[in-house]
């Protein structure tokens, strides 16, 4: 903690990229094998970064190399850097699903950190992080070449189950890589059959049978990975090295560190979402609710939507290695998670930020939107809890969150909270933003809705 208070008041002062950071800090403590990360754009390299800043121990980390796979975000940088000794990236080419890829990772990955043990280093701790499995295998390989080394393995949402809780994963291949993993697992925890062995399905079991603490990040997601293991004696184990630990919050210091050019007037109630769309994800219902609120309380709204691919009018750009129809189909999703015919001129589209300077942003508008994701029948209880509300946790702004019933989320100290998909609740909230900003309206909202603030489902 003192560690952790002195990086951060070091670097609210200023101390950036220059600044000798190797002079205070001490060699490295720890192991991070993290299949993507920093400066690399993505949820989980950003969470990972900030889990390095919450353990407040010096890591040597090993990862892949995103180049010309992902944007890069030196701002991110500022999280982990007061604990990063060493970052190896291995030049190979990254994947989400394709087992030669995770092989040829967790090979180079392991064998990197096979020679920095036997160099030098004396190891406290490994961690590893998935989303992206590849980690896990790397971090089974790393344990069977150092049982004695504690391995924390952290688990952002289940890896074997897709948002519907439909198994998902190819088949995994029984290799010269995999053999020796299949064997100990079974000589500990009995046979595996068919649908253990896919390459999401057994990097979770890995990590079930040999890590000696495992995180999840809320705790209907351990209840659903739980749930999914059949062996008595291995869901014993794992109800017993379990920590629920949040995607974790920044200090407030962080949501000022970067100047941002974003005029807000004070004429109106800016809401702010950041974030892709998907099947499981939109905000159509806040669209709808101002379709059909009064013209006095709709043109008092405005909706500001960051997200990767939005419309060349608002300043999109297509990538060079995307073709005119695939960028045009991610535009179309984004205009259809969105919902934006009728309220066009209610609604500005800017392209994703810099983690560092969303922040920043987050601090200028009034209310800030978080959804989750639609669950399907597959899961028991919704599992997931959206990373975004870790980050509006810090925020100076109200959130407001579009929440399935009894889902983690929902139970969240939010400032306002509707159903997911109810555009008359979402109707209601936003006139009762709008009259508590500028004045109660002649009509009440409670007269053609509910008011959901601060109100659980």
């Amino acid at each position: 903690m003192v560690r952790r208070q002195l990086c951060d008041a070091l670097t609210f002062a200023g101390a950036g990229f220059d600044f000798p950071w190797n002079d205070i800090r001490s060699e490295a403590e720890s192991l991070a094998i993290l299949y993507n990360f920093s400066p690399f754009q993505d949820t989980g390299s950003t969470v990972a970064s900030k889990r390095l800043r919450v353990f407040s121990e010096s890591f040597d980390v090993i990862a892949c190399s995103f180049l010309q796979h992902k944007k890069q975000d030196p701002t991110v940088e500022a999280i982990s850097r007061p604990y990063v000794v060493s970052k190896e990236f291995l030049p190979l080419t990254p994947s989400w699903a394709s087992w030669p890829s995770f092989r040829a990772f967790a090979e180079r990955a392991a064998a990197v950190a096979g020679e920095r043990m036997r160099a030098k280093a004396d190891y406290r701790r490994l961690y590893t992080r998935a989303m992206w499995a590849p980690s896990l295998y790397a971090g089974a390989r790393v344990k069977f070449m150092q049982p004695d080394l504690p391995w924390t393995a952290e688990f952002s949402d289940p890896l074997s189950l897709d948002v519907e809780g439909a198994p998902r994963g190819g088949k995994l291949p029984r290799d010269a890589f995999t053999a020796p993993l299949i064997d100990s697992w079974e000589r500990e925890f009995g046979p595996l059959d068919e649908l253990d062995l896919t390459i999401f399905r057994f990097a979770e079991l890995l990590a079930y049978a040999f890590a000696d603490e495992l995180i999840f990040t809320n705790k209907h997601q351990r209840i659903v990975m739980l749930e999914s293991i059949h062996s008595p004696r291995l869901r014993e184990r794992v109800a017993s090295i379990t920590t629920v630990s949040h995607h974790p919050t920044l200090d407030p210091g962080f949501y000022e560190l970067e100047r941002v050019d974003y005029s807000l007037d004070d004429d109106h109630v800016h809401l702010g979402y950041f974030g892709e769309f998907y099947t499981a994800r939109g905000i159509t219902e806040i669209t709808g609710a101002l379709r059909s609120l009064p013209e006095s309380v709709r043109s008092r709204t405005r909706l500001h939507v960051f997200t990767n691919y939005i419309p060349e009018s608002a300043g999109g750009v297509k990538p060079a290695s995307f073709s005119r129809s695939q960028f045009d189909l991610l535009v179309q999703r984004t205009l259809d998670g969105v919902g934006v015919g009728g309220v066009e001129e209610l609604v500005a589209f800017n392209s994703s930020l810099p983690y560092l300077k969303f922040l920043a942003v987050t601090q200028k508008l009034d209310c800030l939107i978080v959804t989750d994701a639609q669950s399907g029948t597959g899961h028991s209880v919704n599992p997931y809890l959206p990373s975004k509300w870790s980050d509006y946790l810090g925020s100076a702004a109200r959130v407001w969150g579009l929440v399935e019933e009894e889902s983690v989320l929902s139970t969240m100290d939010l400032d306002v909270r509707t159903p997911i998909g109810d555009k008359h609740a979402a109707r209601a909230a936003i006139w009762t933003m709008v009259d508590e900003k500028f004045g109660p309206t002649t009509i009440s909202p409670l007269a053609i809705g509910d008011a959901t603030r601060g109100q659980r489902l």
